[in-house]
């Protein structure tokens, strides 16, 4: 298993200004410790996201491709397509 340090400054920002918002407007309503987190999922925090929901961990530091939120807003499984009003801009 592949060891992950703290988060750069680049990195925060990025994840503040690009991430955080899109969960928030499209996730959250759902995925969040103020909600009932369908599926057990919060998508709130990143201990929460590592530690994932009824299908296992969200997110698979190191490895997008094996990340079940890439997975899900990418629409690439039939069977787990979020949100589910709509697949997201690729923008």
């Amino acid at each position: 298993m592949l060891a992950y340090g703290a988060p750069t400054p680049e990195e925060l920002e990025f994840f503040e200004q690009k991430i955080r918002p899109l969960l928030a407007e499209n996730c959250y309503t759902c995925h969040s410790a103020e909600t009932m987190a369908a599926a057990d999922l919060r998508l709130d925090s990143g201990p929460a996201m590592l530690a994932g929901g009824s299908r296992g961990p969200a997110i698979a530091p190191g490895d997008p491709a094996a990340s079940l939120l890439i997975q899900a807003v990418g629409y690439t499984d039939p069977d787990l397509q979020m949100p589910p009003a709509g697949k997201l801009s690729d923008d």
